[in-house]
């Protein structure tokens, strides 16, 4: 479980580190645009004398981080490579971090009473980003990119990161993480197959005629089969499939076979919301077909409590589950528990296709995109008093070495005296490059079949360019296969919605009308599935009568608006 939860906090485990680090020169890591560096490994990016910086004197830095304990330290101070950022720019990187679920109070007290730490994690920021700049607690870091050479190189050579990255009024007002290749996706609908072989006898016949489940036909086929095995084992807690609370899936997963995704999406370049959409009265009439006949779990709306990512585990762990929202590290054969006879063959499942309506692919809308752009990412404040010395340091993250930090330290670089590797058995480091050159994960590392996660030992929270390069390259063929499957059809008009911004008055009216409308979604849609509201064309003309009450098509003209705005940046 607590494998799991970290795949979550973390989005993806990501990959290796190049290069050595000379931990006792701070002096080199501030003058990055000399001619004594150009043997680094990030000599490719552009330089600018400008970002030479004095690191002679020592200076301390306070950083505001969400909490995520783990088992080797609680305080990300600890981290291997904040220290060897220390050591190598002669600074002290202090984290402040309060308790798991006390973010957003903790936020509002330092935003409240002016006490700011010199960069603030906004990964949970509910409010806005641009208000924080209005109003002087965050700076523009667009005026200060001479001291982000490396930075700046990746804002010129990569349109999608530098619109991203940038506001409607050019400003940078956080740094966001960049990786060098699209990541897998973390996760996605999964099916027992395992069930369905003992249910035909290992003659499964999906009706689509393929040898996955692509269709609605293909899920009609096999959630009776996962009643009938359930029932034959005598429980009386199961589900064919299990929904989340809300009844949907936001990011899209089903609904997407109907047409389009859950929430906001763009197609052919025109703003619109799936639930608006016919497509959505086909997903909530089918829903209401499976319930009624007892394919999905019949509390579902009960379970508030639940994550989407970790829907009723005492099912999907105990083996009374048949479809539901699953991770990477639930896929093969990873949830069978031999010492208790149970043995799972869980694979990757697209959204079911609705071919009767004329629904050709179902498109994916859950990976990670090749910048964090769906994160607010982390501000510097107006409390720093040196924010080019502080920039500096943080802009070797985002050169070609510095990224690679992502999955931490060799042994030649620290790994064999820093404690915190010690205390896992790491002191060969995460990683190595054999004899011939071929890098190769510590068979420690959960990447390649160990049990030790990579996050506690990396560079995952700080922003920085991440090379998923050897990521990618040593994943699993079932994470490749269910990456493939997880993401549908990339051959398709509808596309999620960048990363656009908004004037403060339109961020307020969005806010106010999207907090409306998810509440009127997640009380009528439960009901529409379980039978108590009425499904037909005169309810479902009023259901977007009271979405266009609530303000979701001002929401679509603000954001088409938006959008536009976005492609001229």
């Amino acid at each position: 479980m607590k494998k799991m939860i970290s795949l979550i906090l973390c989005t993806i485990l990501l990959t290796g580190f190049l290069g050595a680090c000379q931990s006792n020169a701070p002096e080199e890591a501030g003058t990055t645009s000399t001619a004594e560096n150009t043997n680094q490994t990030d000599q490719g990016d552009d330089q600018d004398e400008s970002s030479a910086m004095d690191f002679s004197q020592h200076e301390t830095f306070s950083l505001w981080l969400i909490s995520d304990p783990n088992d080797y330290y609680s305080d990300y101070s600890e981290n291997p490579i904040v220290r060897m950022l220390n050591e190598k720019f002669n600074v002290t990187l202090e984290y402040q971090q309060p308790a798991t679920g006390t973010e957003a109070d903790s936020l509002s007290l330092m935003f409240g009473t002016g006490e700011y730490t010199d960069l603030v994690d906004l990964s949970t920021y509910t409010g806005s980003v641009t208000e924080l700049y209005t109003d002087g607690v965050i700076i523009d870091i667009s005026q200060y990119l001479d001291y982000m050479p490396h930075l700046k190189n990746l804002l010129d050579t990569d349109e999608v990161y530098r619109k991203a990255c940038y506001n409607d009024n050019g400003q940078i007002l956080t740094l966001l993480s960049y990786t060098t290749n699209d990541d897998l996706a973390w996760g996605g609908m999964v099916y027992r197959r395992d069930i369905l072989e003992t249910m035909t006898d290992g003659n499964i016949q999906f009706p689509s005629g393929n040898d996955i489940p692509t269709t609605i036909d293909d899920w009609d086929y096999m959630l009776p089969l996962y009643v009938e095995y359930f029932e034959s084992q005598g429980l009386k807690e199961y589900a064919g499939l299990i929904l989340p609370s809300e009844g949907y899936f936001v990011m899209g997963e089903i609904a997407s076979g109907f047409g389009g995704p859950s929430s906001y999406y763009v197609e052919n370049g025109v703003a619109k919301h799936g639930v608006f959409e016919d497509g959505f009265y086909h997903y909530l009439q089918k829903m209401n077909e499976w319930y009624e006949k007892g394919y999905i779990y019949q509390d579902f709306a009960s379970r508030t409590n639940d994550m989407f990512i970790m829907p009723n585990t005492a099912l999907t762990y105990g083996g009374a589950a048949g479809i539901w929202y699953g991770l990477q590290a639930q896929l093969g054969d990873a949830m069978s528990v031999p010492d208790s006879g149970l043995y799972f063959d869980v694979q990757p499942v697209t959204s079911p296709i609705d071919t009767a309506n004329g629904i050709t692919i179902a498109r994916g809308f859950n990976a990670t995109p090749k910048n964090t752009s769906g994160m607010n990412g982390s501000a510097i404040t107006t409390a720093c008093e040196n924010i080019p010395r502080l920039l500096s340091v943080l802009d070797y993250m985002y050169s070609e070495e510095g990224g690679m930090h992502f999955s931490g330290l060799t042994k030649e670089q620290g790994a064999d005296t820093d404690p915190i590797y010690a205390k896992a058995g790491l002191q060969d480091g995460t990683y190595w490059f054999d004899e011939n050159g071929e890098f190769v994960y510590n068979p420690l590392i959960t990447y390649v079949g160990g049990t030790i996660s990579i996050e506690p030992f990396g560079s995952n929270r700080i922003p920085s360019r991440r090379n998923n390069t050897y990521l990618l390259g040593n994943s699993s063929d079932i994470l490749k296969y269910a990456d493939e499957i997880w993401m549908g059809s990339k051959e398709s008009n509808q596309a999620s919605v960048p990363p656009i911004s908004y004037s403060p008055e339109d961020e307020i009216i969005i806010k106010d009308n999207d907090t409306k409308i998810s509440d009127y979604l997640r009380t009528s849609i439960p009901k529409f599935i379980m039978g108590t509201m009425p499904l037909d064309d005169d309810a479902w003309a009023e259901f977007k009568g009271q979405l266009v009450s609530l303000g979701l098509e001002e929401n679509l003209e603000i954001r088409q608006e938006a959008y536009e705005r976005y492609l001229n940046r």
